[in-house]
């Protein structure tokens, strides 16, 4: 009898420590942002960051209002972008093109005021401006994921997340880049 109790209360103890095991959340468990997806055109909102993706330009030769200009493959997204709560955490300093395995950070070539990116956002007063992303020639097709948000490293804060179609863009010898302005009310 003692045996059997031993080995029922051993089975016991094993069931119970596998069961800790499973049900233990991993090391980065609730680091994960919270991701609301956004078409373009479609006004996306998350904690402190709320924007529209416009047209989205795929160009040889982008040119600032300064008169600075680059050749490369760029592909040119219209934002309108505002903070949803405070402006001291309302910088746009996440603005990433995933495409396919690879992930573009906005680029910080050229004038500021050419960018939205790392534009301290306002709550109440959008601003619209372009992100531009240099990328190598074989991505410019297919569907890429833009995402954006006031934090670099988002835990537990929100991303907007915007799937485009490159093979609808327009595509342009070279483009003007308006530098960022406060959108029309």
């Amino acid at each position: 009898m003692k045996s059997t109790l031993a080995w029922a209360l051993a089975l016991v103890m094993v069931a119970a420590a596998w069961s800790v095991t499973v049900l233990t959340p991993a090391d980065d468990a609730g680091s994960d942002a919270f991701v609301t997806d956004v078409a373009v055109g479609e006004r996306g909102s998350g904690r402190n960051i709320a924007a529209t993706v416009g047209a989205v330009t795929i160009a040889k030769s982008v040119t600032a209002e300064s008169g600075w200009n680059a050749t490369g493959n760029w592909v040119v997204i219209e934002v309108t972008a505002e903070a949803s709560s405070d402006q001291v955490h309302g910088l746009l300093s996440l603005a990433t093109l995933k495409i396919g395995d690879r992930t573009y950070s906005a680029s910080e070539r050229g004038p500021d005021e050419m960018t939205l990116y790392r534009t301290q956002l306002v709550p109440g007063v959008p601003q619209t401006g372009s992100l531009l992303f240099e990328v190598p020639e074989n991505a410019l097709r297919g569907s890429v994921i833009l995402r954006l948000a006031t934090s670099t490293t988002p835990w537990g804060d929100s991303i907007l997340q915007v799937n485009i179609d490159l093979d609808a863009a327009d595509r342009v010898g070279s483009t003007q880049i308006a530098d960022v302005d406060w959108a029309a009310g």
